[in-house]
């Protein structure tokens, strides 16, 4: 039952044929949605591919983690969760950036300068109070023992 209530969403799109088709689709969710350049699925987009193919390592190693993992876009972000969230996910194209944000106590956590860092006192999207900065596949291999210290803790 838990599964069903925790179900994502599928997002529905429809697009008529031919180039000007798109061009209106583009034009009119345009003008339906002026925070389109905030979404998460339109940053992810917009990423260069070094950044993409950081986030889908992201992403893998996340949902690598335990069978029970369910996986939802937000509007600004990418939550990964059993019950509870425990890795929220945003990317930022223009500073080629991957930003996990983990529920794992940043005092138990030996900090480093621009890859780690305590966000308890600020407001940010998503939930967890530890920062993890990704800007290349090396730092995954850093990360990915928080990634399971955050999701045990779930």
């Amino acid at each position: 039952m838990i599964e069903l209530v925790h179900a994502p969403k599928q997002i529905k799109t429809t697009v008529s044929g031919g180039e000007l088709g798109k061009a209106n689709a583009a034009t009119n969710l345009t003008n339906e949605d002026p925070y389109r350049s905030q979404r998460i699925g339109y940053r992810i987009s917009q990423a260069e591919p070094a950044v993409r193919d950081i986030y889908e390592a992201v992403r893998q190693n996340l949902q690598s983690l335990g069978d029970d993992i369910q996986i939802k876009e937000v509007q600004n972000y990418i939550a990964f969760k059993r019950i509870k969230n425990f890795a929220c996910v945003e990317v930022y194209p223009q500073n080629k950036v991957v930003i996990v944000y983990l529920k794992v106590d940043p005092k138990t956590v030996e900090l480093e300068e621009g890859f780690t860092r305590d966000v308890t006192s600020i407001g940010h999207f998503g939930t967890g109070n530890l920062e993890v900065r990704l800007r290349s596949l090396d730092e995954l291999s850093k990360a990915h023992p928080l990634f399971l210290r955050s999701y045990e803790a779930s």
